[in-house]
């Protein structure tokens, strides 16, 4: 399921740090959870996918979680602004591998290191 322009748009940023907006009214968290809406994990890995196929031209599936760190929880009725920011970022011939943090208000939300594969 793609999540780009429904779950969250890119509002700015460049090819290392990427500005998103998280949509509180997207029915996902109406389930996850109601009255406290927070982005689950799997949503968050999906997002980082869809934002480096944009960047790569390519479409990617989750192939290998290498280190997936959920330092708090990630609300959009908190703060819908996010930044996304890559600190490696390498294709391979199969995918890329990309290494990063999610950040709100200057406060870390995620840290990650994944392998993902072409689609």
């Amino acid at each position: 399921m793609k999540l780009l322009n429904d779950m969250f748009t890119i509002v700015g940023g460049d090819a290392d740090n990427v500005q998103i907006r998280l949509h509180a009214e997207h029915p996902i968290y109406k389930a996850h959870f109601p009255g406290n809406p927070i982005t689950p994990g799997v949503c968050i890995v999906q997002i980082i996918s869809e934002i480096l196929g944009e960047r790569l031209h390519r479409e990617f599936a989750l192939d290998e979680i290498v280190n997936l760190k959920f330092v708090s929880t990630l609300s959009p009725a908190d703060n819908p602004l996010v930044e996304i920011g890559f600190t490696q970022v390498e294709e391979t011939e199969g995918g890329c591998r990309a290494k990063g943090n999610i950040v709100v208000a200057g406060e870390p939300k995620t840290k990650f290191s994944l392998l993902l594969k072409n689609k």
